[in-house]
């Protein structure tokens, strides 16, 4: 377990950033990442089943990935993922995790901003009712 990790799980624990405490979802999930390595990734099925087991309640996939997405961005958790082999989500433990992640998840946000472009360019004028010239004349 890397301590820095730990240091940081344990203070927003203690003192909340910005007040808002951890749920138990949240609690236990980020428990089990703290765990987690690059090399040893936890799997979103280990973190539903651990989820169901210290609380009874089943979570999806989509509610796992919710979860995720609060401990990054409201509790700021260094909370890395990848879909290649070994696949799952680890706390990070150094810059080169760090920067391997932004990588992945700048070239990910780019493309999906490059396909939200290419469909409202070519079907939003139509569907807005936009008028097209016929410059054949």
């Amino acid at each position: 377990m890397h301590q820095l990790n730990f240091i940081t799980l344990e203070r927003e624990m203690l003192d909340p950033l910005a007040g808002v405490e951890l749920t138990d979802v949240e609690r236990i999930i980020a428990l089990q990442l703290i765990a987690a390595s690059s090399q040893t990734p936890v799997t979103g099925k280990h973190l539903r089943a651990a989820v169901r087991e210290a609380t009874d309640a089943k979570i999806d996939e989509r509610q796992l990935k919710a979860t995720i997405r609060r401990l990054r961005r409201q509790h700021k958790f260094p909370v890395l993922s990848r879909r290649s082999l070994p696949r799952g989500y680890w706390w990070c433990t150094s810059v080169e995790e760090m920067q391997g992640f932004i990588e992945t998840f700048r070239a990910s946000a780019l493309d999906e901003l490059s396909t939200l472009a290419t469909i409202i360019r070519h079907n939003y004028p139509a569907l807005a009712g936009q008028l097209k010239f016929d410059a054949s004349f």
